[in-house]
């Protein structure tokens, strides 16, 4: 129905549509005009051909708005569908980052002309020949020697050789027993440090698992001589003592071009055993001049290289493979019960540094080794440093081994402490080393004057070049003579002057005493 009232557009009367549809032309009654129908104003606008169908007359009904909830999915995806995208992005341009900074690192390795495995240890280090290799004879000593079939092979490891340690009878017999039976091993060495060179067999591919068996033979031959020394002494032979302590720095000397921290380590106890040894049949013999110029000489050029820059050096060589551990090298590592100095498992895994390629893909253990390559360059720069600027190594070592942990460098974190107190074992075996060929100095002062030093200024320039000095304050060796002898002392770890106080065999843990490195002469 179009009841609806308009105005006539002639008059302005008001009409009124009544049944007339919009469009029709009906007559206005004032002014007799026709007037079309206007179309009702309430009624809904026509629809769109568009909105009709095809096929049929019937009206498509309009679609309903999409739901919120569709909408906040749609942007909920996208937004992390970003995210991820932008984290993929990030890794892999870090990923490139930290595979840029490892090449970069080895190539520092490499300009420098060190190794960055084992393998590369192998051909690294100078070749010798079998006619000149003192270190293979050395092995043909190792297999003469024997030990008691009986207890006594627990007693002699139990024989005391101390500066003050005074023998019973019964004992020289064990010592002098054990000496003979293994007579010809120690000459067969002997023998062979009349050669020049040394290479021990050693394959360095084997990485960790690398096997040094000569290392325990060696320092048991040193204590071997260490009796030999003590045995002569007592028995008032002043002149073949000294034979037996350099027989000891000898063998030490055959390591010097071994380059592992446990070499280090071991070649470190062979001089140490021998510095003993000087200092106690010091005290119970009166060498004479030739032997104590010789003894010094010897001990002045086991001091006269520092070598624990090179056992790093090989000790990263050596390390680095285990940050790219193939999955059967993994589980070679973990089911291995073996070390340095038994002999070889029935499997023993050389190791390539092909790491298992989704592993390193991640970069997890690719930031560890980054780090250990970086802390690695830093620990042999400070070795290289003379003591006590050498020292800074432990503090450093400290800091990173924290970070390792906090950054979750596993490897790192159980490598980096093992390298904390190197520095000061290095300026331990320095101090041991220069007080022993001072020592020889003074008892050559002695032969020459008749008397001793009042103070180790007077044996510069005849009997030292200078005094030497003590590494952990870089001051000279402290020095005073005793109602019968001397003492010639380093301060020590702790750097406090003790006044030559010798620490007891076993020192109470608890015990806050201050104690020096000693020599002491008590004749």
């Amino acid at each position: 129905m179009s009841d609806f009232k308009f105005s006539c557009p002639a008059c302005g009367q008001h009409l009124a549509a009544g049944d007339a549809d919009a469009g029709r032309q009906i007559a206005c009654p004032a002014c007799q005009g026709a007037v079309v129908v206007p179309a009702n104003p309430a009624s809904p606008p026509p629809l769109p051909v568009s909105a009709f169908s095809t096929r049929s007359n019937y009206v498509v009904a309009p679609q309903s708005p999409r739901p919120k909830s569709r909408n906040l999915a749609l942007r909920f995806g996208i937004a992390v569908g970003s995210i991820v995208l932008l984290v993929l992005c990030s890794f892999v341009v870090w990923r490139i980052v930290l595979n840029h900074e490892v090449n970069t690192q080895f190539a520092k390795i490499r300009a420098a002309g060190y190794p960055t495995s084992g393998a590369e240890l192998n051909t690294w280090r100078a070749p010798v020949p079998d006619s000149e290799n003192g270190a293979l004879v050395i092995t043909q000593a190792f297999a003469l020697f024997r030990t008691f079939p009986d207890s006594r092979s627990n007693l002699i490891f139990h024989v005391k050789t101390g500066r003050t340690n005074q023998w019973s009878a019964e004992t020289r017999e064990l010592v002098k027993a054990y000496l003979q039976t293994n007579g010809p091993a120690l000459a067969k060495a002997r023998g062979a440090l009349l050669l020049s060179r040394f290479r021990y067999p050693l394959d360095f591919s084997y990485g960790p698992e690398t096997l040094m068996p000569h290392l325990p033979k060696l320092k048991q031959f040193a204590d071997m001589a260490d009796l030999e020394a003590a045995l002569n002494t007592g028995n008032g032979h002043p002149d073949q003592w000294p034979q037996a302590v350099e027989f000891q720095l000898k063998l030490g000397e055959t390591l010097d071009d071994e380059p592992t921290l446990i070499s280090h380590l071991v070649r470190s106890a062979i001089i140490s055993t021998a510095t003993k040894s000087a200092e106690r049949s010091l005290n119970h013999s009166k060498p004479g001049e030739e032997a104590c110029r010789s003894l010094q000489a010897a001990f002045t050029s086991a001091g006269g290289t520092n070598l624990l820059p090179l056992a790093l050096v090989g000790e990263r060589a050596v390390t680095i493979p285990i940050f790219r551990l193939s999955l059967q090298e993994a589980n070679s590592v973990s089911q291995d019960d073996s070390n340095f100095f038994t002999p070889a498992p029935p499997k023993q895994q050389r190791f390539a540094g092909k790491p298992m390629p989704g592993l390193w893909l991640t970069g997890f253990w690719e930031r560890d080794l980054n780090f250990y390559l970086e802390t690695m360059d830093k620990f042999i720069s400070l070795a290289a440093l003379p003591a006590p600027a050498s020292f800074a190594l432990t503090n450093f070592s400290e800091s990173v081994s924290i970070v390792a942990r906090k950054r979750l460098y596993i490897t790192s974190a159980l490598l980096l402490p093992e390298y904390k107190i190197v520095s000061v074992k290095e300026a331990r075996l320095q101090a041991n080393i220069r007080l022993a060929a001072t020592a020889f100095a003074v008892e050559r002062f002695r032969l020459a004057k008749g008397r001793l030093p009042g103070a180790l200024s007077e044996l510069a320039p005849q009997f030292l070049d200078a005094v030497p000095t003590d590494p952990f304050d870089g001051e000279p060796l402290r020095y005073h003579t005793l109602p019968r002898g001397y003492v010639i002392y380093s301060v020590g770890p702790d750097g406090h002057d003790a006044g030559g106080r010798e620490p007891p065999e076993s020192k109470p843990s608890g015990d806050k005493t201050h104690y020096d490195i000693t020599f002491t002469v008590e004749r």
